[in-house]
């Protein structure tokens, strides 16, 4: 079975979210993985869609895994409803419970008035037990598995949120953001609500401008900019920022640039793949690698800028650097001086 990536848990997220809203229930949803986000979502919806408020008080069971084990919640959920269709149970931080047959029991039969919801929290349930096996093969029961968001989807994925509740943002702004929140999920709908917030009245786009005055990170030095410095071989930007960045290592840690450097190369690589496969322009070749928005410009450029052999080249002085970094053999040298040798030998 090939492995699930982060459009794969985006597409199975959506079609059930819209079967929730369509009141399409079933008996047992199980939501798990290493991306909490998307398992929050689900249960706040079925929190708000599958009782009407006077119902909840008989009908809707909230409980931790901590506190309770598979035998009790079966209990639960094979308890009647009253005066309402379906009663809602919901176990939270459901890695925590208990092990027991109890759930594969129920599986085998689950009562159709019941929904029950097992949420997972950054874990997932062991493919090879048999309760995962009896879930996959349950008609009643829905397994989504949510995975981390690659970084370099992170940037698009803003973008693409924050056009679902009626705002704008530009790439370059949106990567700016990416660069100080992660590929965490829930970290970053945080800072896009508390973004939202700050905007004045009637203004429906948030700018570079807003994020570095909210959320107090500069454009001017981030390791987006480092790359783009790079790509259009503007020496002076990309020493400057490299000499910022080690004067304030523990804020730019070098591990974390390497980081990003090497994802950026590594697409870089990618849009020449597809541009010896399918010929084409370097914009083309760029956005079939994965860059969006304003970065096909900045990959295309790069590519015009830098040979093949020469990015294969800056691979390996990336990995020549981590390694000194890592394995102490950079002497004396300071992560701001390795990034700053680095640099120069990226643009020799």
């Amino acid at each position: 079975m090939a492995k699930q990536n982060s459009q794969d848990t985006v597409s199975q997220f959506n079609s059930i979210l819209s079967d929730i809203r369509a009141r399409n229930f079933r008996p047992v949803y199980v939501f798990m993985g290493e991306e909490p986000y998307y398992s929050d979502v689900l249960v706040d919806e079925l929190l708000a869609t599958v009782l009407k408020p006077e119902e909840r008080d008989f009908n809707q069971t909230i409980v931790y895994g901590s506190d309770t084990n598979p035998a009790e919640v079966v209990s639960l959920a094979r308890r009647f409803p009253m005066f309402s269709d379906y009663q809602l149970v919901i176990v939270k931080e459901a890695q925590n419970m208990g092990k027991g047959d109890a759930l594969e029991i129920y599986l085998q039969s689950p009562a159709p008035e019941t929904v029950l919801v097992l949420s997972y929290t950054g874990k997932s349930i062991d493919k090879r037990s048999s309760l995962y096996k009896k879930l996959k093969s349950c008609k009643d029961a829905v397994v989504m598995e949510s995975v981390l968001l690659q970084e370099w989807k992170v940037g698009e994925w803003i973008v693409s949120h924050i056009k679902s509740l009626g705002y704008t943002i530009g790439y370059d702004a949106a990567q700016l953001m990416a660069e100080h929140t992660g590929n965490s999920l829930r970290k970053i709908v945080l800072e896009i609500d508390k973004l939202i917030k700050s905007l004045p009245d009637n203004s429906k786009e948030i700018t570079s401008k807003d994020i570095e005055e909210n959320i107090g990170i500069s454009r001017e030095f981030s390791a987006f900019e480092l790359c783009r410095a790079i790509s259009y071989r503007d020496k002076e930007k990309a020493f400057k920022i490299a000499h910022f960045f080690g004067e304030n290592s523990k804020k730019y840690p070098l591990a974390l640039t390497l980081g990003a450097l090497f994802f950026y190369i590594s697409r870089l690589l990618k849009a020449y793949a597809y541009l010896k496969r399918d010929g084409g322009t370097p914009e083309g070749a760029a956005k079939k690698a994965g860059a969006f928005g304003t970065q096909e410009k900045e990959y295309a450029t790069a590519i015009r800028n830098y040979s093949y052999v020469k990015v294969m080249g800056i691979v390996a002085q990336i990995k020549d650097c981590d390694y000194k970094f890592k394995s102490g053999n950079a002497g004396t040298a300071s992560e701001g001086e390795l990034l700053i040798e680095l640099i120069s030998h990226i643009f020799n």
